[in-house]
């Protein structure tokens, strides 16, 4: 290679954001040798766990999931007792990362992009930003990675009769210290996810009276610890289980909620001597809620609400904590629900989620952009919810904007910021306009049948983790060779197959691998053998009637690229 072609390679990057999605970003691009400037709005790094947090927040998907393929952290222990991090302790992480990594002199802190632009003599993006101190600048970079994250601006619905409520409507983002907004108030709660079972929990405690209103189904419920105290629910995320057939999401779901309720008797009768816990009888309700719904939410067409905060809920506190319908109408002060019961109510907290929005490129005034930035609140619309396809050269990127059904954000940010420091390098190419385009056609489809259009419209970032995953990682050629590590290393193999779906399974071969490394931390990261192994052989028993006798449906997923 030339010197001026180490030139030309050597591209200058703008990133807007300081959380996860951000930090790897820049990380995956200072190892590619290119240079980058972070800004990010706040005072310190790690976004909303740093900032926006409620009291005693915790996350939903443990360390083995939620972290980066090359960095464990502080405590190597972790591996083998693997837990749910609080907000803060996430947080925490990521400080660690960015200083392991070298990533602090990269980050502008308390600077806010008004505003991004082509500069079409220049052929180069220029970003309007202003600082802490009111003073602007304008900064030129080669290309620009959007990183802010979904959480920037609050959905809240709009309700029948809401300019007659005389109490308070409130998202779950305003809500911080429980005992405070709660405490002798009746409440709603709006939504069944993840932050709104914490919030039906902390109104249960807190206040006079509280319901919570689910419009449809709520989510496919896994309480956050399932195998004891190093025992996280998502363990079950795994290779194995994630590639049994979305076609048969029925009956697979009934086998493994079978699987549960029978290890669960078994605990019952032999280890605690004919007594459930109060663990066990919370789990034992959140089956039952989800067999309820089976028809229209099972395992695999809806997402995972993994916090089983409301189950807790309704059973400890059934005296004051009552489940309701959607919402049909407001009156001055009370709900009038879809069932026609009325309650008089206080306070009604959203647990609505959020909406992209991206105001920096619309105040462009340049109508391309204004365009593009509308289209690409719609996350399943961009080629693999990075790139829009009317953007040359993947010069503009969107990272951090796939949500899981169940698994975590940062790992798949990972990979699209691995992805894109290789687009920047010219190692690889994006296809063209038309291929994107029908591309996304597709996938848009298959996400469609998966989920159901009512899901992918109402949370457009909805993903499958391992399909995903595997996409992308095919795209980069750093997915491992499974035929060959099965007559090679069967120990790895295993547990790739059945421990958890950890991002450095894409460590082991590829750009940038790290193959010792990957495999130690494959090999020390807790697996739940019982359930895994069952879902083998599931896999293995749906493989041969794909094989010998060609039945599409049995097709395991995610081994083929969609």
């Amino acid at each position: 290679m030339t010197a001026n072609e180490e030139t030309y390679l050597r591209l200058h990057v703008g990133i807007i954001g300081g959380g996860a999605s951000g930090l790897v970003t820049c990380k995956e691009l200072l190892e590619e040798g290119h240079t980058c400037m972070i800004f990010e709005k706040y005072d310190s790094i790690g976004g909303l766990f740093s900032h926006s947090g409620y009291e005693d927040g915790m996350m939903v998907s443990s360390n083995l999931i939620t972290m980066f393929s090359d960095y464990v952290g502080n405590d190597e222990d972790i591996l083998e007792k693997p837990r749910m991090f609080s907000f803060l302790e996430y947080a925490q992480y990521l400080n660690d990362y960015a200083k392991h990594f070298n990533l602090l002199p990269y980050i502008q802190y308390q600077t806010f992009v008004q505003s991004i632009w082509k500069d079409i003599e220049l052929n180069k993006w220029k970003m309007y930003v202003k600082d802490d101190k009111n003073e602007y600048t304008i900064y030129i970079f080669d290309r620009i990675a959007i990183c802010c994250g979904t959480h920037q601006s609050t959905n809240k619905p709009i309700f029948k009769n809401q300019e007659k409520f005389q109490g308070k409507i409130k998202h779950s983002h305003d809500i911080k210290i429980f005992d405070k907004e709660f405490s002798n108030k009746r409440v709603c709660i709006v939504g069944s996810g993840e932050s709104g079972s914490d919030m039906i929990l902390a109104a249960s405690k807190y206040s006079k009276k509280c319901y919570l209103s689910i419009r449809h189904d709520h989510g496919f419920i896994i309480p956050r610890y399932i195998y004891g105290k190093y025992g996280p629910g998502d363990l079950d995320t795994t290779r194995v289980h994630h590639s049994i057939p979305r076609a048969w999401g029925i009956f697979h779901t009934y086998i493994d909620m079978w699987n549960s309720l029978l290890k669960l008797y078994i605990k019952y009768l032999f280890i605690n001597k004919c007594k459930f816990s109060q663990d066990d009888i919370i789990r034992q309700m959140g089956i039952q809620m989800n067999l309820q719904q089976i028809k229209t939410s099972n395992l695999w067409n809806t997402f995972g609400t993994k916090n089983s905060n409301l189950v807790k809920a309704l059973i400890n506190y059934d005296s004051k904590c009552q489940r309701k319908p959607g919402i049909y109408e407001l009156t001055s002060n009370s709900i009038i629900f879809n069932d026609n019961s009325i309650e008089e109510i206080d306070e009604i907290i959203c647990c609505s989620g959020y909406k992209s929005s991206f105001d920096f490129l619309k105040q462009s005034n340049n109508d391309k952009l204004i365009r593009i930035a509308n289209e690409a609140c719609i996350s399943h619309n961009l080629y693999k919810h990075c790139f829009h396809p009317d953007i040359e050269n993947g010069e503009l990127i969107w990272i951090g904007f796939t949500r899981p059904c169940f698994g975590a954000i940062p790992p798949l940010a990972e990979l699209q910021a691995r992805w894109f420091a290789l687009l920047c390098s010219n190692k690889l190419k994006l296809p063209n306009r038309e291929i994107q385009l029908n591309q996304i056609e597709k996938y848009v489809k298959y996400l469609k049948w998966q989920l159901t259009s009512y899901r992918t419209e109402r949370i457009t970032s909805l993903t499958d983790f391992l399909l995903y995953s595997d996409d992308i990682s095919r795209i980069i050629n750093c997915r491992p060779n499974f035929i060959k590590i099965f007559f090679t290393d069967l120990k790895l193999w295993l547990k790739l197959m059945c421990g958890p779906l950890m991002n450095a399974h894409y460590r082991l071969t590829g750009p940038h691998s790290k193959r010792k490394q990957a495999r130690n931390i494959i090999l020390k990261a807790k697996w739940i053998k019982q359930s895994n192994l069952l879902y083998l052989t599931m896999l293995l028993i749906y493989s041969f009637f794909w094989f010998v006798f060609g039945i599409e449906s049995c097709k395991p997923n995610g081994w083929y690229q969609l």
